[in-house]
């Protein structure tokens, strides 16, 4: 009889050294050093700005009764929930600040706007990032088990999948958090709803809060979390690659999705070092020049042409910008 507990040890082994594999050279470690420490300032001055431009996005809606305002303003919305996703992200590595309390309640502000319990994101990212290609362990593997047509639509109901596992797998104390922040973000959320239909705007909260939302789940979540572990959907089940982060992850070298998207392009860099703040991934990106591992510019075109051929492998091109 085959000693499952052996066989998952054994996949652990490989996940770690895999891993190792790609960590920067010796001759490099001080700058990485120095890329590892949260810089505050920084960080609020990235917050700021992607806030004010979903200040501006809402403020459209408010002001504009045009129809292409109102659309064009509902896709900024949308893309600033996945930008709010990322830097509540960053706050569940503690990159964001020194202080665990600021990374907490920075997360739970930015986790508010998708009325997504930030402890239950953070509890579970963690479990994916140890345990990575883990069919058992790792909370996001699901999304992809199915193959590439499966794996928009999977992806597509995350938040509740993660909402259920932290209230069930990760014991009392995580349930107890994840409740307290899902009742307060639902309950503020829909009081927040009354007001503007008791002052004749729920259309426009439907256009600020709703449909934003709904594009982040259908649309634009989809297509990041897609992409980030694209090849995990096209290698075998029992293909041991499933465990390499060299093979089952994709970074894309792309200055526009760098901006909108808070350097999560960078997702190679980001498993190998998820302790540097998201602001610094591109240069971590530079440090790992060297390393064998999956870049590809172009994914996201060859997904929407429908010609998802195997991504490119290798060393950094000479130059990454868009």
């Amino acid at each position: 009889m085959v000693d499952r507990e052996a066989i998952l040890a054994a996949q652990d082994e490989i996940r770690l050294a895999k891993r190792a594999e790609l960590k920067v050279d010796r001759e490099r470690q001080a700058q990485l050093l120095a890329l590892q420490q949260p810089d505050p300032v920084r960080f609020l001055l990235w917050s700021a700005l992607h806030v004010a431009v979903w200040v501006a996005g809402a403020a459209a809606i408010l002001l504009s009764e045009h129809w292409l305002v109102q659309l064009l303003a509902v896709l900024v919305l949308g893309n600033q929930m996945h930008a709010f996703t990322i830097l509540q992200h960053d706050c569940g590595h503690q990159n964001a600040f020194r202080s665990s309390l600021c990374n907490l309640w920075a997360g739970r502000f930015f986790a508010w706007f998708i009325v997504f319990p930030y402890s239950s994101f953070t509890e579970c990212h963690k479990h994916h990032h140890r345990y990575l290609g883990d069919a058992d362990k790792d909370p996001d593997e699901w999304n992809y088990a199915g193959g590439v047509k499966w794996m928009f639509l999977r992806i597509a109901v995350f938040v509740p999948r993660f909402t259920y596992f932290s209230l069930v797998r990760y014991g009392s104390k995580v349930r107890n958090l994840v409740l307290r922040e899902l009742v307060f973000n639902l309950l503020t959320m829909v009081a927040l709803g009354v007001w503007f239909a008791s002052m004749g705007m729920l259309y426009q909260f439907v256009l600020i809060f709703i449909l934003p939302v709904l594009l982040l789940a259908l649309l634009i979540n989809p297509i990041s979390r897609g992409y980030e572990h694209f090849p995990m959907a096209t290698l075998g089940s029992e293909d041991e690659q499933r465990l390499d982060l060299a093979h089952n992850t994709i970074t894309i070298p792309s200055r526009v999705l760098s901006l909108i998207w808070a350097n999560i392009n960078y997702h190679v860099e980001h498993h190998v070092y998820p302790g540097v703040p998201f602001f610094n991934l591109h240069k971590v990106h530079a440090l790992l020049d060297n390393k064998p591992f999956l870049r590809d510019r172009w994914l996201l075109a060859r997904l929407f042409a429908r010609q998802p051929q195997e991504p490119r492998h290798g060393a950094a091109p000479a130059a990454d910008a868009s």
